[in-house]
């Protein structure tokens, strides 16, 4: 599921992308949140 500009993220009741020109700002805070959610998970 490549598509031009945009990462993929998962999906729901269909695909789901983030667009490259806000992967760094919400890219950064989804990793941040996945990471926090692993530590309080152990």
């Amino acid at each position: 599921m490549l598509v031009d500009d945009k990462i993929y993220l998962g999906t729901s009741t269909r695909p789901e992308y983030l667009a490259l020109k806000y992967a760094n700002r919400l890219g950064s805070a989804l990793v941040r949140g996945i990471l926090g959610s692993l530590k309080r998970g152990r």
